[in-house]
């Protein structure tokens, strides 16, 4: 009897030790993704100082899960600590911005190759809605998002999550480069979503590549264009 009741204790005890785990998780995964969203929107610019205390006032949170989503995004390296000590978000450079640009057309491409004719009739159908949003609504907040969905939806109908999450770090990197307001170019990026869109639905792995090759050449030419004009 004695027995039983001390391995119930235990038991109980390992329970209830779990659920706070788990809360602990799940309030650290929405810090993280919170703060990251801020500094991809650009709420939180490259180079600002960024403090325990004040991520968990905007966020309205404690500072523990807060401490797990700094120490995270400072080991995947978006936020780099000073010699003072201090964090900062990472500024990336220009060559940085082109060198990820460069690996992101390669993982990218072959990521649509794997894609064709393994993509949900559904995911390709919202991908048309994003297209029909973008030609609407221009490049808004909702429509980077968009932008983030399509190319993530790709990435994992690639059956390759090892290749999705590089997808996802490079992306994320570039996200962050910021060189003021870029040129819109609102049709032409809807043209490209649409051609690589239908290479999808058609099985034809080739041409999705080489579609997401030309989308991605159009990106980094948009923004030496840019450059070229400062």
């Amino acid at each position: 009897m004695g027995c039983n009741w001390y391995t119930t204790y235990i038991m109980d005890g390992l329970v209830k030790r779990d659920n706070v785990n788990s809360e602990s998780r799940s309030l650290s995964a929405i810090a993280y993704g919170a703060l990251l969203d801020m500094i991809l929107r650009g709420t939180i610019a490259p180079g600002e100082l960024v403090t325990e205390r004040q991520i968990a006032a905007r966020l309205d949170m404690s500072r523990t899960p807060v401490r797990e989503a700094v120490r995270r995004l400072e080991g995947e390296g978006t936020l780099e600590r000073q010699r003072t000590g201090a964090l900062v978000v990472r500024p990336y450079s220009m060559e940085e911005f082109l060198h990820a640009l460069a690996v992101r057309r390669l993982l990218e491409g072959e990521a649509a190759r794997l894609a064709a004719g393994k993509i949900s009739p559904k995911l390709l159908a919202a991908a048309r809605e994003r297209i029909d949003r973008l030609r609407r609504e221009g490049l808004a907040d909702a429509a980077h998002q968009d932008d983030r969905d399509f190319h993530d939806a790709i990435a994992q109908a690639s059956g390759n999550p090892v290749l999705a999450n590089a997808i996802a770090d490079l992306r994320k990197r570039t996200a962050m480069f910021r060189l003021g307001r870029l040129p819109e170019h609102r049709d032409m990026v809807c043209a490209e979503h649409l051609a690589i869109v239908e290479a999808l639905e058609r099985g034809q792995g080739e041409a999705a590549r080489d579609a997401m090759h030309a989308h991605i050449d159009n990106v980094r030419a948009h923004l030496l264009q840019r450059l070229a004009a400062l």
